[in-house]
């Protein structure tokens, strides 16, 4: 499971150097939207040493893989994520009739400017588009739509490092839900996993994901805490 955890966490850190990090006193520092700031190892000593070092603002959140008994001085606990992973099936995934995963060239802004706007939406809080548009030239990095019948109606973000896929940004917009689509752009995702011969897949779940993640067959090993003024 521990090692589970790290590859989950790794590949994390690393997509969000993708949007863009800067290295300041032994803390990574967000320069905008996701507004995270850590330290490679999440460590809470470690986390808390550097921390003297530096200032938060308002917008800034600080990361810690396991929360202290009473938080860092000046700051309260802003929104928790588990920590999940799926062994990559071997079985063939059986995908709803009209249904499929467009992934963006890296240089599409419209489509990225879309997949902004629908994540926005999905996930009820304003992100912005440059730091997807960094990520997109990256290697590893896929944006993506769900759609059915020509229609895009969810959104992914893949992250492949060696065997390892990363899923990030799962939304559907309140016009779209509880039609299943959540559960397909998954579907799709693990096959595209199993195409790109992904060893693991990992995820970090909120509290309204678990049930759908769980189903999927996704195990838990571990939380992640945010932090803010």
């Amino acid at each position: 499971m521990k090692t589970y955890l790290k590859k989950n966490y790794m590949n994390l850190l690393d997509l969000w150097r993708c949007y863009g990090a800067k290295e300041q006193n032994g803390l990574w520092f967000s320069t905008s939207w996701p507004h995270r700031v850590w330290h490679d190892s999440l460590d809470t000593e470690q986390t808390l040493l550097s921390l003297q070092q530096n200032e938060l603002n308002s917008t800034q959140q600080l990361v810690l893989i396991s929360a202290p008994e009473r938080g860092p001085e000046g700051l309260q606990a802003d929104v928790s994520l588990t920590f999940m992973h799926l062994l990559t099936p071997q079985e063939h995934q059986i995908l709803a009739v009209g249904t499929d995963l467009e992934l963006l060239d890296s240089h599409d802004e419209a489509g990225i400017g879309a997949f902004k706007q629908m994540c926005s939406e999905g996930f009820g809080y304003s992100m912005e588009v440059a730091p997807l548009q960094r990520a997109a030239r990256e290697e590893g990095v896929k944006l993506g739509f769900l759609r059915v019948h020509g229609e895009r109606v969810a959104t992914a973000l893949l992250y492949q490092q060696g065997t390892t896929i990363g899923v990030f940004q799962v939304a559907v917009t309140s016009a779209f839900r509880g039609k299943g689509y959540a559960t397909e752009v998954m579907l799709h995702c693990i096959k595209w996993a199993q195409q790109r011969g992904a060893e693991v897949m990992t995820l970090q779940a909120s509290e309204m994901g678990l049930n759908l993640y769980r189903r999927l067959g996704f195990q838990e090993t571990g939380s992640i805490t945010f932090w803010r003024k």
